[in-house]
């Protein structure tokens, strides 16, 4: 089979993992296509990047603007210039959600038939998200139009895509999985240090403030806890602002770390908290980080918001949304009871194992295309 993989600037190892199959279909021609500057381009397949506007995005002064002036025109800036000719002749073309430029690229192919199989993946929890202008509502009908067959990686979603009116028949569920043989617990030596861990974008949604401010609350008593955030984003300069405001510099450390580096991260954790919070347009969609920390044999402090309930279910404590003193509670449970956070995360890498192996995502994802 030809199967063109197409994820634009997205393009990441977090979900390319999952689509690793080997030598075993070495018949196979799988590539995946992505913009010039994706968020990750080490993923276990080929890739063709081609020029895209949205390579311009990562520059921050333009960021806003690109994106205020393609989604009233183009309706997405995640054009792919080149790309027909590259995916031509395809058996099975996979597009990421049908709003983006590249999906309605794929779409004219395949309503020309030029391609004989188009897959959409399908993330989105809120019923008809992504419709903002009248140029991307446009897109996403079309694309929506088009597609045989949507991948969902979570029930949450499948339900959003029926309540826009895709037939159950058009949708599958597969949910995606990490390499356990790199995300995995370590047998950790009595430490007096614990370690809460966030992981994410420095961003409100993330639920990084509320984080910080859980921490900060219970730092004056709890004098061996520490907190390492891990990510980049735009709250960072704040961040740093309120760590030297409140003279915590020597218990919070703000760091980036290449992915490759994550399972010694997680393996230095005691818990993992990223109180992910629903704003208008999104909720936690996923969540790989949460399948990470499973896997690694870390609880999970969250809000029972989004995808997080499906995902984590008992690996975790989920506290209600906005509710700082809930987060602040699970927190002193787990640093207090470290027997009890041993055995949520038992259950995490139990879970993961069952649920969120990539290898077996692998093979199934695999068996679906050829099901096609």
């Amino acid at each position: 089979m030809k199967i063109s993989f197409i994820r634009g600037a997205y393009l990441n190892n977090f979900e390319g993992q999952n689509y690793n199959f080997g030598t075993q279909n070495s018949t196979d021609q799988f590539v995946g296509f992505s913009s010039l500057f994706p968020i990750d381009s080490h993923v276990p397949f080929p890739v063709v990047r081609l020029p895209s506007i949205a390579d311009l995005q990562k520059l921050p002064l333009l960021n806003l603007l690109i994106r205020f002036i393609a989604n009233r025109t183009l309706g997405d800036s995640q054009i792919l210039f080149g790309l027909e000719k590259k995916i031509i002749g395809s058996d099975i073309v996979h597009i990421a959600d049908p709003h983006y430029y590249y999906s309605y690229q794929a779409a004219l192919l395949k309503e020309q038939g030029k391609i004989k199989k188009l897959v959409s993946t399908w993330w989105e929890t809120i019923p008809f998200n992504n419709e903002s202008t009248l140029a991307k509502k446009r897109i996403k009908k079309y694309v929506m139009s088009q597609v045989d067959i949507f991948v969902c990686y979570t029930h949450k979603a499948k339900a959003c895509l029926l309540k826009e009116g895709v037939a159950e028949k058009r949708i599958v569920v597969i949910p995606l999985g990490v390499d356990l043989e790199l995300f995995k617990p370590r047998e950790k030596k009595e430490e007096t240090v614990f370690t809460i861990l966030f992981v994410g974008r420095l961003v409100k949604e993330k639920g990084v403030l509320e984080m910080y401010d859980a921490f900060k609350k219970i730092a004056p008593y709890m004098k061996h806890a520490v907190l390492r955030i891990v990510g980049a984003g735009p709250l960072k300069n704040t961040l740093q602002q309120m760590i030297a405001s409140d003279d915590l510099n020597a218990k919070v450390t703000i760091e980036t770390r290449e992915y490759h580096q994550m399972p010694a991260v997680y393996q230095e954790a005691d818990v993992l908290f990223v109180p992910s919070r629903r704003v208008k347009t999104w909720e936690e969609q996923y969540g790989m980080v949460f399948i990470e920390a499973m896997a690694s044999g870390l609880p999970v402090i969250s809000y029972a918001t989004g995808a997080i309930p499906e995902v984590v279910d008992r690996a975790g404590i989920l506290s209600t949304e906005n509710k700082l003193s809930e987060l602040v509670t699970s927190l002193i449970k787990l640093i207090r009871d470290r027997e009890l956070g041993k055995r949520i995360g038992t259950i995490g890498r139990e879970r993961a194992e069952k649920y969120f192996n990539a290898r077996l995502t692998s093979k199934k994802i695999r068996e679906f295309y050829s099901s096609l």
